[in-house]
């Protein structure tokens, strides 16, 4: 929650209602994919067997509703009509993915100006306080996991609801063997995370330290290049000599 609260504030009205839409259309490419997903089922159960094209009510209905008159040609069409779902599907997800991409490029570009302008707003008394290293690795490093965190989120939203949907018609298909399911899912969430998510936040704060150890260390190196190479002049004088 106090991550969101922080993201929330760094992000301008236009960003946030590009976010939203971002969400919705995360959304619908779930309902696509739920939908290629569980779409091949129909295609196999006709193409193995065609009585089942005249057993089921809604396979009866299509195939009257056009005027089919072989079972052999409204397999075939079935088949094309996927497959160009297929195509459209892939087409949504690259779709969505270059939007993502997109996005998150405009949010590491937007985070870092806002960042420099008001690491330059700062009052002199201020800024010659802080540690110049860590501001370097807040507007460099920190925006981009931070974008990077943001992309993540997004694949998980979309991710989350395709869950959904599924768990949703695997509850209408079989709620005892979805039962089964929830239960050992649970059961590894639960020790995921009691175990590894402890751990990548352990990692998480080392890689901050150690990360802006490593500026210090390249911003102190430059600030004094000058006498570095003055140092290697003399070993050398003293070496030749």
């Amino acid at each position: 929650v106090e991550y969101l609260q922080k993201l929330r504030s760094l992000l301008n009205r236009t960003t946030k209602r590009r976010l939203l839409l971002l969400v919705a259309f995360s959304i619908f490419v779930s309902i696509v994919e739920t939908i290629g997903i569980t779409a091949i089922m129909p295609l196999i159960d006709i193409t193995t067997n065609f009585d089942n094209i005249h057993s089921n009510q809604y396979y009866q209905w299509l195939f009257s509703f056009f005027g089919f008159k072989s079972d052999v040609n409204f397999a075939i069409l079935f088949g094309l009509v996927l497959f160009g779902f297929y195509i459209f599907r892939g087409g949504m997800n690259l779709l969505y993915s270059y939007a993502m991409v997109k996005f998150t490029e405009k949010l590491y570009a937007q985070t870092t100006q806002r960042l420099f302008k008001n690491y330059l707003s700062m009052p002199y008394q201020v800024f010659v306080n802080k540690n110049s290293s860590y501001l370097t690795k807040a507007i460099v490093s920190e925006a981009l996991y931070m974008t990077s965190v943001v992309n993540a989120v997004l694949f998980m939203i979309s991710e989350f609801f395709l869950i959904v949907f599924l768990y949703a018609f695997m509850l209408i298909a079989s709620w005892k063997i979805t039962l089964v399911f929830t239960v050992v899912i649970s059961i590894n969430t639960i020790l995921l995370n009691q175990t590894i998510s402890k751990k990548i936040k352990k990692v998480g704060v080392l890689r901050a330290e150690v990360q802006a150890r490593f500026y210090e260390i390249i911003n102190r190196l430059f600030g004094n290049f000058k006498n570095i190479k003055l140092q290697d002049k003399n070993r050398l004088n003293a070496t030749t000599d």
